[in-house]
């Protein structure tokens, strides 16, 4: 397996994996309902247009040309970023997430973050593990509503000095 940069060749890859990431899990994304391939790759465009700048970290997984996982780190302060974090199901369980997030926490200090915080469903119990034995604390709670229902999110940071 390979981490690198996300990069313009992988939207159509990422719109199959986004996809059956929603399938597998829909509390790991914020989708109200599943994603349809023009939402998902909107989505990615978007993160395209900022790769190389210094307000955005996004990498992938990449095994036999299959995307593995896809972490972000979106800076939204002097030096705080926002982490968003996705893993196929059939590679949890295998450190492609932590290696991924620690790879993006290294390359967001590269570029002055050095808070960071993750939002979690609290019924993600797999994602607030995850984060928890990253290094993420639980620091708050947050309510939003989606497709009509509400959800708790926990707010999770961490600090890196």
């Amino acid at each position: 397996m390979k981490i690198r940069p996300l990069d313009h060749g992988d939207l159509e890859r990422l719109s199959e994996f986004v996809s059956e990431a929603y399938r597998d899990y829909p509390l790991a994304t914020w989708f109200e309902s599943a994603p349809t391939a023009g939402q998902i790759e909107s989505i990615f465009y978007s993160k395209l247009r900022s790769v190389g700048s210094r307000e955005l970290v996004d990498i992938v997984t990449e095994d036999n040309g299959t995307i593995a996982g896809e972490c972000e780190v979106a800076k939204i302060g002097f030096d705080t970023g926002v982490i968003g974090i996705l893993v196929r199901s059939r590679y949890r369980s295998k450190n492609v997430g932590s290696d991924m997030l620690r790879e993006a926490v290294d390359d967001a200090v590269d570029i002055g973050i050095t808070k960071f915080t993750a939002e979690v469903d609290e019924a993600n119990t797999d994602a607030l593990r995850f984060f928890a034995k990253n290094g993420f604390l639980p620091i708050g709670y947050r309510n939003v509503e989606i497709g009509g229902g509400g959800r708790r999110i926990v707010i999770l940071q961490h600090s890196v000095r």
